[in-house]
């Protein structure tokens, strides 16, 4: 009995030793759940969970290739001393462009965090590959905060403009902004904005005499040079711009007015007492859902501006201008008689109709005039008239494809006396894919 006993008390030593040794030893971890990449149709289609977070992103772009063809007016060149640069100037262009998008979002229970990104590549020509970054904003909770588009613009244009900008604002910049959405399609925004993106120029007078090469040869093959005072400019950047709108986005489409104060702020060339200004803008435009046709639309905006030129329209070159092939749009110009400046007035208008003539065909049109007037320089002011107008189409209605030819015009009308004005043409074949 005394000798089973001993024998059951090394029995169990040894199996609670040797237990002890087993739990000390790692044992091969079991292989942890895959987190597959799932659908989150929370947002629409195209969004996917980030694998292992609650963060629904998507993912898609757009491939792009151009074939453009342009012709201007001689008699506009004439007048202005580029006579003999049509061996220099390229009258067929080949683009092509790559743009990424990226959006993701996440529901908090402050309200929805989306992070937008939108980045596209240009190749022109033989020119360097250009790299625009178009979007990055952080929105939350009714905030805004990064670079997008500017909450002053009202963009709904019926075409794809690709030479001719339309002649409203359409401007991309950094801001931090906030919109209270008071239901049923109605919201207001608020917004601060990079004032440096939206000026133009001071012009006038300075003591200080430039001359440059205006890239034009005289008859006798000599270099044509330009000797002007230099302008005021200006200074540094101060404080940012001001913007707010109200809209309302419903079944019938959306409207919006808008507006915006802008510093003009002259720089250290400016003799006397010239001081700053704060310019203004204010404008409105509305688009609607027509009940005829397929995805019809029809657009109007326009915008007066005093000392804040870009807000009546964010193109105002084209390919020339009054005095050469840049023109120098003014918020103001710098009046040597009083030491102070005077802003320019500035004012535009465009509309535009778009269709689906079939599934696979559309058709748009738009079209846009602006004007600027100087109050101290008058050879500074000028208008421009625009056209643009586009056929679309996708062959098997394939989703995201498309091809399109389109025909731009345009018009500049300098106010100097004795100034020429003139025309230019653009044309283009455009095949794209969106994904």
């Amino acid at each position: 009995m005394k000798t089973n006993a001993i024998l059951f008390g090394v029995a169990t030593t040894v199996v609670c030793a040797t237990g002890a040794r087993a739990a000390d030893i790692p044992l091969a971890a079991a292989p942890e759940p895959i987190d597959y990449v799932r659908v989150c149709d929370a947002y629409g289609a195209g969004y996917y969970y980030i694998p292992g977070t609650d963060t629904c992103l998507s993912m898609s772009g757009r491939v792009r290739a151009e074939y453009r063809v342009f012709a201007y007016d001689q008699a506009f060149r004439e007048g202005n001393g580029f006579a003999t640069q049509d061996r220099d100037f390229n009258s067929s262009q080949f683009r092509a462009r790559g743009y990424l998008y990226m959006d993701s979002r996440t529901n908090t229970e402050f309200g929805l965090l989306r992070t937008y990104m939108n980045v596209y590549f240009t190749a022109d020509d033989n020119d360097p590959i250009d790299v625009t970054l178009d979007d990055a904003y952080i929105q939350f909770g009714g905030f805004t905060f990064g670079r997008g588009q500017s909450f002053y613009d009202f963009t709904n244009y019926a075409t794809y403009a690709s030479v001719f900008t339309p002649q409203l604002s359409d401007q991309k910049t950094n801001l931090a902004a906030y919109t209270f959405a008071f239901g049923n399609g109605f919201s207001t925004s608020l917004s601060v904005e990079d004032a440096a993106a939206r000026r133009t120029e001071i012009g006038g007078p300075y003591s200080t005499t430039v001359s440059y090469f205006s890239g034009g040869y005289d008859s006798n093959g000599g270099q044509v040079w330009i000797t002007e005072q230099q302008g005021v400019g200006y200074g540094g950047t101060k404080y940012p711009d001001l913007v707010a709108n109200m809209r309302v986005d419903q079944g019938w489409g959306s409207a919006q007015i808008m507006g915006a104060l802008h510093q003009v702020w002259p720089g250290y060339r400016a003799e006397g007492t010239a001081s700053s200004k704060v310019g203004f803008a204010v404008g409105g435009g509305v688009v609607f859902n027509l009940p005829f046709g397929v995805n019809t639309t029809m657009n109007v905006t326009g915008t007066y501006a005093k000392g804040a030129t870009d807000y009546a329209s964010t193109d105002t070159s084209g390919f020339y201008s009054p005095r050469g092939f840049v023109v120098e749009a003014y918020d103001a110009t710098y009046n040597p008689s009083t030491g102070d400046i005077e802003m320019a007035n500035a004012w535009s208008v465009s509309g535009g109709v778009g269709t689906q003539i079939t599934p696979e065909f559309g058709f748009a049109l738009q079209g846009g005039y602006f004007n600027l007037e100087d109050e101290v320089d008058s050879r500074n002011g000028f208008s421009n008239i625009d056209v643009q107008g586009d056929l679309t189409y996708s062959p098997g209605n394939i989703d995201g494809f498309q091809m399109g030819v389109g025909l731009e015009y345009r018009y500049v009308d300098p106010h100097e006396d004795g100034a020429g004005n003139g025309d230019a043409y653009a044309g283009y074949f455009r095949a794209e894919r969106t994904f």
